[in-house]
């Protein structure tokens, strides 16, 4: 019974930790005296297949059915008969060697498989999650005992997979969500509801670098530079982060930041995050964006030309302009007459679907082009 509990343990450790399937799989196979066995999953609305969790099977096993092999594998044709939470021995190599001879040749035979005993925890539209155990041609066959035992953990190994597959999409939208804010051409900083800096992207990271009127200190929290204003950025951030959610007045708010050695301030439009009901975020958390008037805003030109099939000298002009430049500027900085420039302008607008200089820079400015460092 202590190892059964244990081994509960390991099952609800790895719905955390995916590395940790693989031990599972060990453990499982070691409490049933099997040689080898897995767990795997086909997720039919995420589209992912694979065998999450394995032990003693070969690496190719795991790539095959990875790629869609199983489907042609008798093995999992009958199970997928077979109701979830349901265990039972499904193959015994020699009653099924002459009524299935190639798949006795090619799959069990040659990697001793006489004893196979299996269970499902999903089968569904959704996704078929489940296991399989195996005990070579010269083990004893599996038990009405050694299902009973399956059967027990059926609800633990259910609730596991339900919890790994609600964190591996919470994971994936986070990587992408952190992928897209990276690409921001504004300076984006996440503040957790201790106050803590959740997320700085790159932008933010520079800004903050060369811009002393804010900073993160060393308890990793944002602090302006002089007191009375970090005592109103601090009351902003204390407010929105108690907002609930279905409070559709609330504004976003904004202040400006200043520095003893900066002519212009800082400018920071803070905003909750707390509007969708499906927020990758709890309740409490606030999203400052950054933006100094002093620092010119490097875009990236290979990107340019990637999304607008700009020519190089087209990508220039359309930096300048969101860095503040007017044409005659732009024309004496890159040593062309300004027909040249106004020539190119023409040329932005059509490759941008955009009419004047004005809706280049919104469209920069608010587009997830991607910013090199400053």
């Amino acid at each position: 019974m202590d190892a059964l509990l244990d081994f509960v343990g390991e099952i609800y450790e790895a719905s955390c930790n995916t590395r940790h399937w693989d031990s599972v799989a060990e453990s499982l196979c070691r409490l049933l005296n099997a040689r080898s066995g897995g767990i795997f999953m086909e997720d039919y609305e995420g589209k992912i297949r694979g065998i999450i969790g394995a032990y003693g099977l070969p690496k190719p096993v795991r790539v095959a059915y990875r790629f869609g092999m199983s489907r042609y594998d008798y093995t999992f044709q009958l199970q997928r008969r077979d109701p979830p939470g349901k265990a039972r021995q499904l193959i015994d190599a020699q009653a099924i060697r002459h009524q299935h001879p190639l798949y006795y040749r090619l799959i069990l035979k040659p990697n001793d498989i006489g004893f196979l005993c299996s269970m499902s925890f999903y089968n569904n539209e959704e996704w078929h999650v489940g296991l399989a155990l195996h005990r070579s041609f010269n083990a004893a066959p599996f038990s009405s005992e050694d299902c009973t035992t399956l059967q027990r953990l059926y609800p633990h190994f259910k609730r596991a997979m339900r919890i790994h597959k609600e964190l591996q999409q919470l994971r994936t939208r986070q990587q992408n969500l952190s992928k897209t804010l990276s690409r921001l051409t504004l300076g984006v900083i996440i503040v957790s509801p201790d106050r803590e800096v959740a997320y700085c992207n790159p932008v933010a990271e520079a800004l903050l670098a060369q811009q002393g009127a804010l900073i993160i200190d060393r308890h990793g929290r944002l602090k302006a530079h002089y007191p009375e204003e970090n005592q109103r950025l601090q009351t902003l951030i204390a407010h929105l982060a108690s907002v609930d959610k279905q409070d559709i007045t609330t504004r976003d708010e904004a202040i400006g930041l200043h520095h003893p050695d900066k002519e212009h301030a800082i400018n920071v439009m803070l905003a909750t995050l707390n509007e969708a009901s499906d927020s990758m975020h709890p309740p409490g958390y606030v999203a400052l964006y950054l933006c100094d008037p002093e620092s010119a805003l490097n875009l990236s030109g290979d990107a340019l030309r990637k999304l607008y099939n700009m020519t190089p000298a087209e990508a220039r002009v359309a930096i300048a302009l969101v860095n503040g430049l007017s044409p005659r500027e732009i024309s004496e900085r890159h040593c062309v007459s300004i027909e040249t420039v106004r020539s190119q302008l023409k040329s932005i607008y059509s490759k941008m679907g955009v009419s004047k200089q004005q809706d280049v820079i919104r469209v920069l400015l608010s587009g997830r082009i991607e910013a090199r460092s400053y």
